[in-house]
């Protein structure tokens, strides 16, 4: 059951889902709109304003004309749409393109015109001038749709307008991501994830065979049912590990799980009804894939092209927002357990300095001559830490390391290393260590004309 809501929600976030719905209610609403004109052609309607009704040839032309202004507007929403396609492409990074077309006001906007459309086109086919009926109400129903498609279309210009500037797609990307945090149902079973336990441990399973189930199909690990397998787990009294993580690309024929089981009656292909694979590499509960977009984006900023370190700052700092976000979370570790205690599912799942690495690594590399970069990883590294605990911060300033090794110091001028170590001082200050080394730091990182005179000496000697 859990499974088929994930279906539905992918369904849900196609490009054709809503366009399609509305479509289908456009239509209901044509019908209707046709019924109630023939009800009141055999009634009498002093109630309603004599403006409100049309001959059916003015009908027709007023309906017409609608249908083809709906359907101008429907042509520049497309076209609008694949020039901001193609600026995410070229401008920002390919993976933000889902971005796009997964938001759900823009999905409403090409609804309601392509609902428009398809009323009054259906109006047109409906209506006739053998029926003889004299007056018509239609027109005045498409008049009114074709306000709300003017409304909608300036609503959709304003919309635009805001989605191509850079700032607010990072910020949606971080959004997203920080949901994720919060709803993944891995996430949600961390009170489960207990390292003590007093049922089923998965060393009594050692000399048990293996049972494997294997992939029918190709491609990447999009989701897992936790819930479904772990009920399954406990029916059929068996452990079962993860090969693979979401995220991960699946190849038909490979194995997707492991079983153990004491039971002779386990049917593996039942197995695969929890897990579910698709062609885009954007896993349900992957977290990391925001993280990827963000430092995608960052790294076309500060590319020769673009040359734009600026953006590339507003992805850094972004990233440390979710890193901090990520860190106040207990992240789910790699056994989970039933309600007995007995361990169930294994996984492999990443920890904290993971994905503190798979964040910076790049953005060290190809940063290392950019102070402003270089400055904007430690702040982010000192937001992440003044929002933590104890264990965070220690991470967080071992890390720090990593980033003053990778530092092209030569490309440096003595301000910039003013500037760097007054981010440092900062740093030193959210993980709680004002008496820092600042020596060490120093004469470990910095060229030779930065270094005391005690490290000099040495080096000299050496």
């Amino acid at each position: 059951m859990h499974l088929n809501v994930h279906i539905l929600k992918k369904a849900q976030k196609s490009f054709w889902f809503i366009p399609l719905v509305f479509s289908l209610i456009s239509l209901v609403l044509a019908l209707v709109t046709f019924s109630f004109d023939w009800w009141l052609s055999q009634h009498d309607y002093p109630l309603l304003p004599k403006v409100l009704f049309a001959n059916f040839d003015l009908s027709m032309t007023i309906i017409s004309t609608i249908a083809s202004s709906i359907m101008t507007m429907t042509t520049i929403t497309f076209s609008t749409i694949m020039v901001v396609l193609t600026t995410f492409l070229s401008q920002y990074s390919p993976r933000t393109l889902q971005n796009f077309i997964n938001d759900r006001p823009t999905q409403r906007v090409l609804a309601i015109f392509v609902s428009g459309v398809v009323y009054c086109i259906t109006l047109l086919i409906l209506l006739k001038d053998e029926s003889g009926q004299e007056l018509f109400i239609s027109a005045a129903f498409a008049a009114i749709v074709a306000i709300i498609c003017l409304f909608v279309f300036v609503y959709f210009v304003h919309h635009v307008s805001n989605w191509v500037k850079v700032s607010n797609l990072i910020h949606n990307i971080t959004i997203k991501t920080n949901h994720k945090i919060e709803n993944s149902p891995l996430y949600r079973k961390k009170d489960k994830l207990e390292s003590t336990h007093t049922g089923i441990d998965p060393l009594s399973f050692e000399d048990t065979e293996a049972c494997y189930v294997y992939s029918n199909e190709s491609g990447y690990l999009q989701h897992i049912e936790i819930e479904g397998l772990l009920h399954r787990a406990v029916s059929n009294d068996c452990i079962v590990r993860m090969i693979k993580t979401p995220g991960e690309y699946l190849l038909e024929g490979t194995a997707a799980m492991t079983i153990w089981s004491e039971e002779d009656d386990i049917k593996p292909e039942e197995y695969l009804n929890f897990i579910i694979l698709g062609p885009d590499k954007e896993p349900i509960e992957d977290i990391d894939l925001g993280i990827r977009k963000l430092v995608e984006i960052a790294l076309r900023a500060i590319s020769p092209a673009i040359n734009d370190p600026n953006t590339a700052k507003n992805c850094i700092e972004e990233i440390g927002i979710i890193l901090s976000k990520l860190a106040r979370h207990k992240l789910p570790g790699s056994h989970i357990a039933d309600e007995e205690g007995n361990i169930r599912i294994i996984l492999e799942q990443p920890d904290f300095e993971d994905y503190l690495y798979q964040s910076f690594y790049q953005l060290r590399h190809y940063g290392k001559h950019d102070i402003s970069v270089i400055a904007e990883m430690l702040r982010s590294l000192r937001m992440i830490a003044e929002n933590n605990k104890k264990d965070v911060k220690k991470i967080i300033w071992t890390f720090k390391d990593y980033i003053l090794e990778g530092i092209d110091y030569d490309s440096l001028q003595n301000l910039d290393m003013k500037f760097l170590m007054k981010h440092l001082e900062e740093l030193a200050s959210s993980c709680g260590l004002p008496d820092w080394d600042r020596d060490a730091v120093r004469n470990s990182f910095f060229p030779n004309k930065y270094k005391t005179e005690d490290a000099n000496q040495t080096d000299e000697n050496s």
